[in-house]
């Protein structure tokens, strides 16, 4: 066997891994499986075409972009996953990491050779800092530090993530709220992040997400898309997203801007009209967007009227 492989979370990672001193072959795992329709059989021809078929349309990218640089990888690094001594998930605390992690955990699990250690890097709290820090502002000593208090997953782990991941892709999205109030002390940041994918679900007696709520808020004070995306990376939390998710949010709530260049909002009541009309069949993992609404004094789902 092989030493080590590292799965890293996107290639900002990569660029600052390759200046560690750690050793091993490192795989970057370019999904994004906190947007559209997921099943949670990875690799299945299914997988492929539900997952080409999304990110075509909601990012632009060409079919052959997809294929050459998520999917072949995947494929390559699939079939030699086995040669490893070890697999390092290298992650961060936020929606978009923390979805990606679970399904190559799950992915992982049952795939595992015997004797083989899989193991787990989530970035978020470092000593002396108030505010959670991804992978990406970290420097090359923090990783050294990382790898070396890596969490070696066991039964537990990978049931425990498993479980996760199909609820995620299943309909059944209400019961993931199990896993929001018993959070994992294996997953720190998963309750967290289960929240904010609650919260893109409609408000109750709102009609718009936490996200669509934001870009109301912020676009008077924005003269283009430009300025709304990267005040919405400022004010983002726990969702992880960047510029490109933010652009398709604004393509998808066009309806609602008298003008997008200069920026421009309707005004009542052609405002709450565009609201009441927007499409809500885009899914989230195994679910609709029309089939819930969210509730923030409870903050769970509550079935959609």
């Amino acid at each position: 066997m092989k030493n080590t492989l590292h799965i890293l979370n996107g290639d900002s990672t990569l660029s600052i891994f390759n200046q560690c001193s750690i050793a091993g072959d490192t795989f970057v795992w370019r999904e994004v499986l906190a947007e559209g329709p997921v099943s949670h059989l990875i690799g299945s021809d299914a997988f492929w075409l539900e997952r080409e078929t999304f990110m075509t349309s909601f990012f632009e990218l060409k079919p052959n972009q997809y294929r050459e640089e998520v999917k072949a990888p995947f494929e390559q690094m699939a079939s030699q996953i086995t040669h490893y001594e070890e697999v390092v998930l290298w992650f961060e605390y936020d929606l978009f990491c923390q979805i990606n992690m679970l399904a190559l955990i799950e992915w992982l699990g049952q795939r595992r050779e015997a004797g083989q250690t899989i193991s787990l890097v989530c970035a978020g709290k470092v000593p002396g800092e108030d505010q959670l820090k991804g992978l990406g502002q970290l420097n090359p000593e923090h990783y050294n530090e990382l790898f070396n208090s890596r969490l070696k997953l066991n039964t537990r782990e990978f049931v425990f993530a498993a479980d996760v991941f199909k609820l995620y892709c299943s309909p059944q999205h209400n019961e993931l709220f199990t896993y929001i109030i018993l959070p994992s002390q294996e997953f720190p940041y998963l309750s967290e992040a289960l929240q904010a994918h609650f919260r893109r679900f409609p408000y109750q007696s709102i009609g718009l997400n936490e996200i669509e709520q934001q870009i109301i808020h912020l676009a008077p004070q924005c003269q283009s898309q430009y300025q709304l995306v990267g005040k919405l990376l400022q004010w983002q939390t726990t969702y992880g997203f960047g510029d490109s998710q933010y652009f398709s949010y604004l393509n998808y709530l066009s309806s609602l801007f008298e003008s997008t260049d200069p920026l421009k909002l309707k005004t009542e009541p052609e405002l709450s009209s565009a609201i009441n009309k927007l499409n809500r069949s885009s899914a989230l993992g195994g679910t609709s967007l029309n089939n819930w609404i969210y509730d923030p004094q409870a903050e769970e789902l509550l079935s959609a009227p």
